[in-house]
């Protein structure tokens, strides 16, 4: 027993050492003075790994964005994705839900403290549970409402027959499931603590409907899209912009088709590419923007620290590399991966789209990492994509 002892202290200390190590590394990363060759090795490791057959990565950093493409659209052929292929950005779209609310706030319309009870509670039956759920705790995560009640899994499942689940699982139930589930909150936690709900975010696109008697998708383009010239975001996708839509894959390789959200849209059903959601990063860093100022609110911890307004705070990953202060949000649905980080600290910000249903968060923290500690090689390297965006 003793002897065993003896053996292990020079390994946890050969251990505890190499973390610190690594940790002092990743803090302390010199600048080799050129981002876009930094960016370029990362995301074309990981489109050679085959961890995803294309992939956009967008970054703002100093008031330039660089836009780049690695891979392709579509396994059949060989044309690369770009500044403004479109992709389905998944649970990304839940910082779009959480804006549309801030705004909301801001013009007197709804309060962040608002109850569904007194927001619905006349319309139809809530459990008291539901009632005193704020607007608040819906875009925080912090409801208590699971991810999905498992009552509408069920329901989904029989609806589906035969077909696969993951295919399009939110394409069957309609809000008339989502506000029957309100009167019972079957499988309800506490609110309070934090708890990832899809349900949840989806629950606040349907509530605000409610109360403006407007649809998300012209909610979300009026108030958000719009102020910031975001024309190629939404859930509807035209004939010209279906052009431009990468072919999406799932997890093991196998073409997938788009999901649709019959209900729930506030959760994950916007197209966007990562030109428009550049602008979308600039106007969270840059003083003076379109919404700024309501923005500029959403980015602040909330309850017991882990999100803001829709978004995620640094994690003890990030933290470890020197990603501190960082705000994020990852997505992925049936064929598609999205990753938005924001800097408040540098002022930069990152935009990951890939078309495969692969986690692409560890690379998003890689990359937000390079932003943070590189710097552009000078003269501007206009040869790599990068250019000034005046739009």
């Amino acid at each position: 027993m003793k002897i065993a002892a003896i053996l292990l202290v020079p390994l946890v200390v050969v251990v505890w050492s190499a973390v610190l190590y690594l940790k002092y590394r990743m803090r302390n990363t010199p600048d080799e003075k050129n981002l876009a060759a930094a960016i370029d090795a990362k995301a074309s490791k990981f489109v050679h790994q085959g961890l995803s057959p294309g992939l956009v990565v967008g970054v703002y950093k100093d008031g330039r964005s660089f836009i780049k493409g690695y891979g392709t659209v579509n396994k059949d052929g060989a044309a690369a994705p770009g500044a403004t292929t479109i992709f389905q950005i998944a649970s990304v779209s839940k910082l779009f839900t959480a804006s549309l609310l801030q705004a909301l706030c801001d013009e007197g319309i709804v309060s962040m403290d608002a109850t569904l009870g007194e927001l619905m509670g006349r319309s139809m039956p809530l459990s008291s549970a539901a009632q005193r759920v704020t607007l608040k705790q819906l875009a925080t995560h912090t409801s208590g409402f699971p991810r999905i009640p498992k009552s509408l899994e069920v329901e989904a499942t029989k609806m589906m027959g035969e077909e696969d689940p993951m295919l399009d699982p939110y394409s069957h139930l309609g809000p008339q499931f989502i506000f029957e589930y309100l009167a019972t909150t079957q499988d309800k936690r506490e609110a309070g603590r934090f708890e990832y709900s899809n349900f949840g975010m989806g629950l606040l696109g349907h509530v605000l409907e409610i109360v403006t008697g407007k649809d998300y998708e012209s909610l979300v383009t009026e108030k958000v899209l719009a102020p910031l010239e975001m024309t190629e975001t939404a859930i509807t996708l035209t004939p010209e912009t279906r052009d431009r839509l990468a072919q999406g894959y799932a997890t093991k390789g196998a073409p997938t088709r788009i999901w649709q959200f019959a209900a729930l849209a506030g959760a994950g059903a916007l197209h966007s590419n990562a030109q428009d959601l550049l602008r979308f990063v600039r106007a969270n860093v840059e003083e003076g923007a379109p919404l700024s100022a309501s923005l500029q609110k959403m980015r602040e911890p909330q309850f017991g620290g882990d999100t803001g307004i829709g978004w995620m705070q640094a994690t003890l990953l990030d933290k470890f590399f020197g990603n501190g202060k960082v705000v994020w949000h990852n997505g992925m649905v049936g064929g598609y991966a999205s990753y938005l980080s924001i800097d408040t600290e540098t002022r930069t910000g990152t935009v990951i789209l890939a078309n495969r249903a692969v986690d692409v968060t560890m690379l998003g923290m890689v990359l937000t990492r390079q932003v943070r500690t590189q710097s552009w090689s000078a003269p501007a390297p206009s040869k790599l994509s990068l250019r000034t965006d005046t739009q």
